[in-house]
């Protein structure tokens, strides 16, 4: 009887530990392959994958299989994150600066760093939780680096630049308007409301899995917006607006980020080729950087889960006007 329950018992754990592992591998041997190849996210024409199937299809596998993917590891991390800093409580950032600081440091994207919302949200501030969010997609040690590599030093310093401003304002901004509209129980929106007792396993890999399931919704909607989104020819529809007018210019580039599934710094690579051989500003190109890399699609509805519908659209809101403003006034004063 002894051994049957312990077969129950593992059962779960070792399925769990599967995904968990075959998700790793796949984020590994996607990172592998792309680096040996000289590709980058966005860049399809050398991709064998790609030219072995219908685009609806290659599209479908890297919007939605990707964003799983993502997903499942970002939740790991939080897990790992929330049971190692239920410890050692002061190493949760307490502040903005820290927030911004810490966040900068971690290479994941704006899918992947959502899940980690759940394990600070009793124990730090809206503002800090917001902070941390909208930095970890826009800066870290191998994007600071691209950027400079690519697009040259006043871009990588002007990212920096607005990446911590906007992350900043952000996070101030939505906490106020939090409070000045009453919504101090934002939180019983979110994932982790009063049904928390659903994901404390003490196995890491069975709750990541138990927490999946109850994104499970989420993801598939935010996959099939991506994936609707990755079918539009966003380059051919850049080049039919004057990309040189303000403020014009600002909210395009802007509206056009938003949609567009961007981490890592795919963005930079991306505006290579615009600021090159279009009249794209310098202002206009980061207000796509921000927008595509900060929020995206994907990225909003999985807010929606863990910071609730309400807050969730005032924070895509925010974000979306404090970018516009940035460009405005980088391509005034630059």
């Amino acid at each position: 009887m002894g051994n049957t329950v312990q077969m129950k018992l593992s059962s779960p754990q070792w399925t769990a530990r599967i995904i968990v592992f075959l998700a790793l591998f796949a984020l590994v041997a996607d990172t592998l392959y792309m680096n040996l190849n000289g590709l980058y996210d966005g860049d399809h024409t050398k991709c064998i994958i790609y030219s072995s199937m219908p685009k609806w299809c290659f599209y479908l596998l890297e919007n939605v299989v990707e964003l799983f993917v993502v997903v499942i590891l970002g939740i790991m991390i939080g897990v790992i994150a929330e049971q190692y800093f239920r410890k050692i409580k002061r190493f949760y950032p307490k502040n903005q600066i820290l927030a911004f600081t810490y966040a900068s440091i971690l290479p994941v994207c704006s899918c992947g760093v959502v899940p980690l919302i759940d394990s600070m949200k009793k124990r730090t501030s809206l503002k800090v939780i917001i902070t941390f969010v909208c930095a970890a997609p826009l800066l870290d040690p191998y994007i600071i680096f691209l950027s400079y590599t690519v697009l040259g030093l006043q871009y990588m310093v002007i990212r920096i630049v607005c990446s911590f401003l906007l992350s900043f304002a952000a996070g101030w901004i939505v906490e106020l308007a939090v409070k000045t509209m009453h919504w101090e129980n934002w939180t019983e929106n979110g994932a982790c409301s009063r049904r928390c007792d659903v994901v404390t396993d003490r196995d890491p890999f069975v709750k990541t899995m138990k927490i999946l399931k109850k994104l499970m919704p989420y993801i598939l909607l935010a996959g099939c917006l991506s994936f609707t989104f990755a079918m539009i020819d966003i380059k051919e529809l850049l080049h039919n607006f004057n990309l040189n007018a303000e403020p014009y210019a600002s909210i395009i580039m802007t509206l056009f980020g938003i949609p567009i599934y961007m981490c890592h710094g795919a963005d930079v690579i991306f505006l290579k080729p615009f600021l090159q051989y279009t009249d794209l500003n310098i202002g206009s190109a980061m207000a796509f950087s921000l927008s595509s890399s900060a929020i995206c699609i994907s990225s909003i509805v999985m807010l929606a889960k863990y910071l609730g519908k309400r807050v969730a659209g005032l924070l895509t809101a925010v974000i979306c006007l404090l970018i516009i403003l940035f460009s405005i006034g980088i391509n005034l004063f630059i």
